[in-house]
């Protein structure tokens, strides 16, 4: 398959395609199940200090058990200007940070090969036993929520309840979000990359796919 840019060219939008947009890329967090504590915290791998942040917080906050942090390093990635770390795998990181802000060590777990969104649920199905969670809080940020969203509910138990926990961050400069997104070009080129991500990985058998592509937003097969 060929590889899709990350600021791919992207057509003109009408604002019923943009709200559709919108719907797939983005999770809608009111829709989702909220619980006062969860089994498990997962955490996809990053380098935006955001990531460890929000998920300490949670954590100290009595809303998870147990974290799951994912990420290996990919070379040729470019990373958050605060990482320092060089070839350190991006999981490592993150867990000396959450230690360092109060998480204890013996509660978490780390999954440090995989590259990509794929990779950290397949291979922490390797390491973690997924059979005793029921409801599961994942962090990641805003705009790949949605893909990767279908990803944890096409390889993980049916039974698992998800919800999850996103993070707005700044591209260009501005900040991203569900709301704002259509007003920046590199962020519309952006979520509509995330969108043809969505349906090539669908497509493969990656993710959870969409019922129907957005009219006048098709891609051929």
């Amino acid at each position: 398959m060929k590889e899709i840019p990350r600021y791919p060219k992207t057509p003109r939008l009408s604002r019923e395609q943009a709200e559709a947009l919108t719907q797939i890329v983005f999770v809608d967090q009111k829709e989702f199940p909220v619980q006062s504590s969860y089994d498990l915290l997962f955490i996809f791998g990053g380098s935006h200090p955001k990531l460890w942040e929000v998920s300490a917080q949670a954590y100290i906050e009595g809303k998870c058990r147990q974290i799951l942090v994912t990420g290996g390093y990919k070379p040729n990635v470019k990373r958050h200007s605060s990482w320092k770390y060089g070839t350190t795998p991006e999981s490592h990181v993150i867990k000396w940070r959450l230690v360092e802000k109060g998480v204890r060590e013996e509660d978490i777990i780390i999954e440090d090969r995989s590259t990509n969104s794929l990779e950290n649920v397949l291979y922490a199905k390797e390491i973690f036993d997924f059979g005793k969670v029921r409801n599961l809080l994942f962090v990641c940020k805003s705009f790949a929520s949605g893909r990767q969203y279908r990803t944890l509910k096409k390889h993980l138990p049916s039974y698992i309840q998800f919800t999850p926990l996103t993070i707005d961050i700044k591209l260009n400069n501005t900040q991203i979000t569900r709301g704002n997104w259509m007003n920046h070009p590199g962020h519309r080129s952006l979520v509509y990359g995330e969108y043809l991500r969505i349906i090539a990985y669908g497509k493969k058998g990656d993710l959870c796919p969409i019922e129907q592509m957005i009219p006048g937003l098709e891609v051929e097969s």
